[in-house]
């Protein structure tokens, strides 16, 4: 029994030696490995100069960096100016000389239309009618009790010569002539009246007509045929033809400029129309703060009344600045705009960043002030490769 536990023991103590052994090689192993790696990275990080020759490596690459070329930019010279010039645009519609809305004296029903809904008329043409037969019945009474009147007037004429012709005229026989023109008188009176009565009514039947006072075209129905109406109510729009106005306001700073005859372009649709002023009015619109000014179109078929017309102008601004093109412009921080310039450096020139303010801007131009020296030079191209303080030289 001792002998066969010492057995048991020794192979036990002999089993943890191997398993020392093992795991020292294991570790040492690596170790090696882990040394080996190290060194190959550290020479490949190093330089290749500094593998060639040891020396300052931080002194070489300064060297290398002084002795660098400057980099060529084409600049422009910056030019002060005490104003730009701003282009301003004013609106208005165009409108005929005349347009009226037509309508019929007295109540009544329409009858027919005789012009379309962009019909074009002459002057008097007949436009609308009444129904007038009520008008035409009352005439036709007149007429017949005038008729009347006047047989009964020419029978007592007659009477009344007769008696006057008596040589012998009793006082009975004077009298009875007495009475007679009195009547006559009377018949007279009513005649004339109904012959009064008579030319109203063919007043109010040729007024039963609407007719057009100017030549022009019709531009819109307001009644249909059949329709009862009231006196005044429009019936139709008539537009005048000819030439075409144009009211439009205009700032009361370029009015000074303006004066009636001058003849000005016109922008309408995509075309310019040449006009001329025929009025500016004195006083200013309290709604827009203009001055209403009023053109005068040739008369073109292709101008439509209600079309918008549009003028430009050009109003000089007093500020100081200078004029630089749109591209030399770049975003800066805080929402600012810069612009970069090229300043003397001994035999060459360095970047400077200068923030700007714009005061103006165009499609391919902008007026700006900033920090910037009134005659700087302004790098015009290529800004997108180019940082602050970086050395260039200037292409002539």
């Amino acid at each position: 029994m001792n002998e066969h536990n010492r057995r048991a023991g020794a192979q036990t103590i002999e089993r943890v030696a191997m398993f020392g052994i093992k795991q020292l090689a294991m570790t040492t192993g690596v170790v090696i490995i882990i040394g080996m790696i190290t060194l190959v990275l550290s020479r490949s990080l190093l330089p290749t100069d500094a593998l060639a020759a040891p020396g300052p490596v931080v002194e070489r690459t300064a060297l290398k960096s002084i002795t660098k070329p400057a980099t060529p930019v084409s600049v422009t010279r910056l030019r002060a100016a005490d104003h730009y010039n701003v282009q301003r645009r004013f609106s208005g519609r165009i409108e005929p000389n005349q347009t009226v809305d037509i309508a019929f004296d007295e109540p009544g029903k329409l009858k027919t239309i005789f012009a379309g809904e962009g019909e074009t008329v002459t002057a008097g043409a007949a436009l609308a009618g009444l129904d007038t037969e009520l008008l035409e019945i009352e005439r036709d009474r007149l007429v017949r009790l005038l008729s009347s009147a006047r047989d009964e007037q020419n029978i007592m004429r007659s009477t009344l010569d007769r008696e006057e012709s008596r040589k012998n005229k009793s006082r009975e026989t004077q009298n009875a002539i007495d009475t007679l023109r009195i009547s006559f008188a009377q018949i007279s009176g009513r005649a004339t009246d109904l012959e009064g009565q008579i030319t109203m009514l063919d007043a109010r039947i040729r007024r039963a007509t609407l007719r057009a006072p100017f030549a022009g075209t019709i531009s819109q129905h307001f009644a249909d045929p059949g329709s009862s109406f009231e006196a005044g109510q429009p019936i139709l729009r008539l537009i005048e033809n000819g030439p075409r106005n144009v009211r439009i306001g205009v700032d009361p700073v370029l009015c000074r400029n303006l004066s009636i005859g001058d003849e000005l372009d016109l922008m309408i649709g995509a075309d310019l129309y040449p006009a001329r002023i025929a009025a500016i009015r004195p006083d200013i619109d309290p709604a827009t703060q203009t001055r209403t000014v009023l053109f005068e179109l040739d008369d073109n078929p292709i101008i439509v009344a209600g079309t918008v017309a549009t003028i430009h102008m050009m109003q000089e601004i007093s500020a100081n600045g200078v004029v630089v093109p749109i591209s030399a412009l770049r975003d800066g921080s805080r929402g600012l705009w810069e612009i970069i310039v090229a300043k003397p450096d001994g035999d060459n020139h360095r970047i400077a960043v200068e923030a700007v303010e714009i005061l103006n801007v165009s499609d391919t131009a902008a007026f700006v002030r900033g920090t910037f020296a009134s005659a700087a030079l302004l790098v015009t191209e290529g800004q997108h490769r180019l940082v602050p303080g970086q050395l260039v030289s200037l292409v002539q």
